[in-house]
């Protein structure tokens, strides 16, 4: 009987074991896959696949994969070693997640407004953020006046209304009379909605410019201080994507891109973080805290800092 129940409880253990394994495989998954990088680093390549892909940013899949594949070459071509390849089930998932960074960049666009990141572009933006100001504060000004005008012809009619109901009822003349006055203050309550859209149309177009002039202000290291915006437009460091490696898993996030180079760039630099890479000092280097040069390959900083981690000579 001794012996029954010791087989027992070394089943029961057994099981607990697989099913601990089976509920965490994803975590010791990637804890063996992290100690395998620690101990042979860039041996075998980082396996990536397509995670979340907003249909926003009109990218399809295969656009996305080629990009990758493109900001991979960047690492790959100079050591001659395979360090990423792709897969469906790959554990390194890129993900392009749509927010108001990516959303101001298409509004300037479709203003016809080119970024590029100099100073030149700061002053045209920064000048066309003056003028749109102008407009917003003049439609305001409108727009306000109109709502306090409709108040008080709306105030006017319902005291006509309620003077109207004491004496015991309209006669027709005075019901012709307030039936244009309601049909006049309902084709002011539209005029008022139309005006309305215009000024939040300005406000979008408003908060654009000044999301993209704040990341020109931080990328150009201009002393100048952020506007005090319409719509309180985000300051301070512009993260264009992030590498994060965390208990749910490996996952790059590509929050903006101008075009399809700048998206080459900043996955090639996110790629260079999973690979285990810091930011260097050099702003032509791939691994420059921010991705402010064109240059689609690896600087003397980069080559170094990947011998480094590779372990290659």
């Amino acid at each position: 009987m001794k012996i029954l129940a010791k087989i027992l409880k070394n089943i029961l253990a057994v099981a607990l074991l697989a099913g601990a394994i089976f509920y965490f495989r994803e975590d010791l998954n990637l804890a063996m896959e992290n100690l395998y990088r620690k101990v042979s680093p860039c041996e075998r390549p980082i396996v990536y696949s397509v995670g979340d892909l907003d249909n926003r940013f009109a990218l399809a899949q295969d656009d996305l994969l080629k990009a990758v594949k493109e900001a991979a070459e960047i690492w790959q071509r100079p050591v001659a070693k395979e360090l990423f390849s792709q897969a469906a089930s790959g554990g390194l998932k890129i993900n392009l997640l749509y927010d108001a960074r990516q959303d101001s960049t298409l509004k300037l666009k479709n203003l016809g407004l080119t970024i590029t990141k100099d100073k030149t572009t700061f002053e045209t933006l920064k000048n066309k953020y003056d003028a749109f100001d102008k407009t917003y504060q003049k439609q305001k000004a409108e727009l306000d006046n109109m709502v306090k005008y409709y108040e008080e012809q709306k105030a006017n009619y319902e005291d006509e209304v309620k003077a109207a109901n004491r004496r015991g009822g309209v006669t027709p003349d005075e019901s012709a009379i307030l039936e244009e006055e309601r049909k006049s203050l309902n084709d002011l309550a539209g005029s008022i909605k139309l005006k309305q859209a215009e000024t939040n149309k300005i406000v979008d177009d408003l908060n654009a410019l000044a999301n993209v002039i704040n990341r020109l202000i931080y990328e150009l290291n201009l002393n100048v201080k952020n506007y005090n915006n319409v719509g309180a437009a985000s300051a301070g460091e512009f993260q264009e994507g992030e590498y994060i490696s965390d208990a749910a898993g490996e996952r790059i996030n590509i929050y903006q891109f101008d075009d399809q180079s700048a998206l080459v760039r900043v996955l090639a630099h996110e790629l260079g973080h999973a690979l285990g890479l810091e930011h260097v000092d050099n702003p032509q280097a791939i691994m420059y805290r921010l991705n402010e040069s064109g240059n689609d390959q690896l600087a003397a900083d980069d080559s170094a800092a990947l011998k480094a981690a590779c372990q290659i000579e």
